[in-house]
């Protein structure tokens, strides 16, 4: 933004858009201070409004994550009462083969669900989430390393662990295939490593055979968490599981259904939304601020300029292109230096287990991307207006 003199036309009539664009940039880089401003302060609110939407649905995709982790079910039916996937309320195992008898119904297996603790031989002490899945089908293993993982669960009281969180029951990172560990009283052997999506409740997750799991946790009537089920084919599942719903009195959902309750779940009981919200909200006002105060500043240093290039025949157009493209141009940079850094923070925080997972989606690039050029296209607007109705004059009083 240079605040010296405008470049004299050589010829007799105003200069072309082009010229004007190019006398414009001139004028923005001549001042060093507030170009830089501009473009770091753009730049810095992009990056505080992208990395903290990322983050907030990174964090609303963990409600839904222990639902996703299961490919294979189209169907959860569930105790009416359950609200959300990490809630699972024991049904009677009846329950299992009441769904098995609907119409429509290609398979359904049993899924328990329950938070455990795990002693090791070290003598560490740490929370779990533990999950019996089908003896046969095996289904509720997630994706990775699938076959290994069927193989390594076979045996009795032996149990499949999630790879991302070991540090978590050993701090010291070791390998812990092989090891043993006590679960109420039961002695459990880690027999292979996978990895599942991350959950909100933060767990080591560790699964095993369903008749193990049951068989370990503490004596109750019901131990029954979910009831997996496969439709068959050309059977819609939101159709099956009205129908389920109608004939046994359970809970039924699709998987799309009941992965969004666990993220609804999320927004409705947690401070989260309300935090991550006040955190871009502070992006888009320090954008606003740092923006519109910096071009007004430019554009009032300028003045004499643009009254001396109105003076020689420039129209309130080419004066509007001018702010406009100056506006454009560190609106450019600047976001491009904002998601820049937010995609650098998210891809090296895949090493950090905790911000595994974490993606800037499409959505929000192009949402920030909307949200500073309209910023910009507001900001300078707001600062030519008194441009537009200067008077000529201006520029040959003293």
């Amino acid at each position: 933004m240079m605040s010296g003199k405008v470049p004299p036309s050589s010829h007799n009539d105003a200069p072309t858009m082009l010229g004007m664009v190019a006398i414009a940039l001139k004028m923005l880089m001549g001042d060093p201070v507030k170009y830089f401003g501009l473009v770091f302060g753009i730049g810095f609110s992009t990056l505080l409004m992208s990395q903290q939407a990322s983050i907030f649905v990174g964090l609303l995709t963990w409600g839904a994550n222990p639902v996703l982790d299961v490919r294979q079910a189209q169907v959860w039916v569930m105790d009416p009462r359950v609200k959300q996937p990490d809630q699972g309320q024991p049904m009677s195992d009846q329950s299992l083969y009441r769904v098995r008898s609907v119409d429509g119904v290609a398979w359904a297996v049993p899924y328990a669900r329950s938070t455990a603790t795990v002693k090791t031989s070290q003598g560490n002490i740490a929370a779990i989430t533990l999950v019996g899945v089908d003896n046969q089908s095996m289904v509720g293993l997630p994706e990775d390393n699938l076959a290994n993982s069927m193989a390594a669960i076979r045996g009795r009281n032996a149990a499949i662990l999630d790879a991302n969180k070991i540090n978590l029951i050993w701090a010291d990172g070791r390998n812990p295939i092989g090891e043993v560990v006590e679960i109420n009283d039961n002695r459990v052997v880690i027999s292979g490593l996978t990895t599942a999506l991350a959950n909100f409740s933060g767990l080591p997750t560790l699964y095993m055979k369903y008749t193990d799991a049951i068989a370990i946790t503490p004596p109750e009537r019901n131990k029954l968490s979910f009831v997996l089920v496969g439709a068959k084919p050309g059977v819609e599942p939101e159709q099956l599981a009205r129908h389920i719903t109608e004939v046994t009195g359970l809970k039924a959902l699709t998987r799309q259904q009941f992965a969004a309750a666990g993220t609804q779940f999320i927004v409705e009981n947690t401070g989260i939304p309300i935090s991550f919200g006040a955190a871009i909200g502070l992006g888009i006002l320090v954008a606003v601020v740092i923006t519109a105060l910096t071009l007004a500043m430019f554009v009032a240093e300028n003045l004499k300029n643009f009254g001396a290039l109105k003076a020689i025949g420039v129209t309130n157009q080419q004066i509007l292109l001018m702010v406009l493209s100056q506006a454009l141009l560190v609106g450019f940079i600047g976001y491009g230096i904002g998601i820049g850094g937010t995609a650098a923070f998210l891809y090296f925080g895949q090493a950090d287990p905790s911000l595994r997972g974490f993606k800037a989606l499409g959505e929000i690039v192009f949402g920030s991307a909307v949200l500073v050029m309209l910023i910009v296209v507001g900001s300078a607007y707001v600062s030519v207006r008194k441009v537009l109705k200067l008077d000529p004059a201006v520029v040959f009083r003293g």
